[in-house]
């Protein structure tokens, strides 16, 4: 109870303090809007793609047999043209050429022998070639693939089928060639039939769905980031050894004046993010319940207190001001990045995006663009409320060493 009132106490000493530079405070509060509405604008540019450019997918034939052209008119059939996919057929050495100038976004060879092996019942294989530059429409490929491969295997099933029934019934070669091959168009046609080959499951991008609604999300992310550190930033400030000296004859230790700190910045963060949130769910005319609310509230809280605990654990353990300010800023920045609120995670290397989960700016980001922008009507707040109290921990052990370092 002593400590709470100790808190308390310096809650309301640095709350002063932080009311009487109103000055900074507005300029902190208007900064992080004009920079990120002059910024995103360019960022939103540059990463999010046409939604009028289709995605071109080529089809490599070094069969050259019937079937095979049969499959690529199967395939072009099947493809609704308002999916925005559109597959041509071109030798080898175009497709490298074309996907060399970002012409297209990927093509699919099908192998010498491709008819053969597969009446036969051997192992066959296609060869894909993505395009590096088209990273997002690898998602469509990926399900045209694998439609195409669960394709292929139940015509290769059915065949064989009919080859082994026909083989018992001792048929005579090109009777069971044409057999074979009515079988195949008859599984074409039922399959062209019974529905599009690509399944009816939405891949949902924000990013280029709605580019301007994930931005603003993204923007008032950033901006309640930048509060933090700058809110943090104006209650810093050197305490005098004397000072310090009779603050621990009281009794008052690290633990109070760093919670306080804490504290005070997360509430002046908070309010700034209320106030820039109100015309935010406005403008998206989303149907918000006090539940929803709540869920955001939650999750923006765990966030700030785990960047200030952050901020503080940096003051406690770097004696230079200067040091530990420019290392508190590249952690900012760092744990911007990484939410994928600057720059969208589906941008990022196969590397890093493994590296992801580990941030706790990418989970709260993640859940915040769910409950926002899809919808989500529920929340899982396990991971971060496990970090929360490994933060809590770690900011008592840093400030009782602190202690006993002074």
């Amino acid at each position: 109870m002593i400590d709470l009132k100790k808190i308390a106490f310096f809650t309301t000493q640095y709350r002063k303090s932080i009311q009487k530079k109103w000055k900074s405070l507005l300029l902190l509060f208007l900064f992080p809007i004009f920079l990120l509405v002059s910024t995103l604008g360019i960022i939103a540019s540059l990463f999010v793609p046409s939604a009028k450019e289709p995605i071109s997918i080529a089809f490599v034939d070094e069969d050259q047999t019937e079937e095979t052209k049969i499959l690529l008119e199967f395939m072009t059939l099947s493809i609704d043209k308002k999916e925005a996919i559109e597959i041509i057929s071109m030798s080898k050495e175009t497709a490298d050429h074309k996907i060399e100038n970002n012409e297209i976004s990927t093509y699919i060879l099908f192998p010498k022998e491709f008819t053969k092996k597969l009446y036969k019942g051997k192992s066959v294989s296609l060869t894909i070639v993505g395009n590096p530059s088209r990273t997002v429409d690898s998602f469509i490929v990926k399900e045209l693939a694998e439609s195409m491969t669960r394709y292929i295997s139940s015509a290769q099933a059915n065949i064989l089928t009919v080859y082994d029934y026909a083989s018992n019934a001792y048929i005579p070669e090109e009777e069971l060639e044409r057999l074979i091959f009515e079988t195949f168009i008859e599984f074409t046609l039922y399959t062209l039939g019974s529905g599009q080959i690509l399944d009816e499951e939405v891949i949902t991008n924000i990013t280029t769905t709605s580019p301007t609604n994930y931005y603003v999300v993204a923007g008032w992310f950033i901006a309640f980031s930048i509060w933090l550190f700058g809110s943090y930033s104006l209650l810093r400030k050197e305490t005098q050894v004397a000072l310090r000296i009779r603050w621990k004859l009281l009794g008052v230790t690290y633990w109070h004046t760093n919670v306080s700190q804490i504290v005070v910045a997360l509430l002046v963060s908070l309010l700034f993010a209320t106030v820039t949130l109100i015309p935010i769910v406005k403008y998206f005319a989303v149907e918000f319940f006090i539940l929803d609310y709540f869920r955001l509230f939650l999750f923006i809280l765990l966030y700030g207190w785990l960047i200030l605990v952050s901020l503080s654990l940096v003051d406690l353990w770097i004696s230079s001001k200067r040091v530990g300010l420019l290392l508190q800023f590249f952690l900012i920045l760092i744990l911007i990045v990484s939410s994928g609120a600057f720059i969208p995670t589906i941008y990022f290397p196969l590397l890093l995006k493994n590296l992801l989960p580990f941030f706790f700016s990418f989970e709260v980001f993640r859940w915040i663009v769910d409950i926002v922008l899809v919808g989500r009507n529920y929340a899982d707040f396990t991971l971060l409320g496990i970090q929360s109290f490994v933060g809590l921990i770690l900011l008592w052990i840093s400030t009782q060493w602190k202690d006993r370092w002074k």
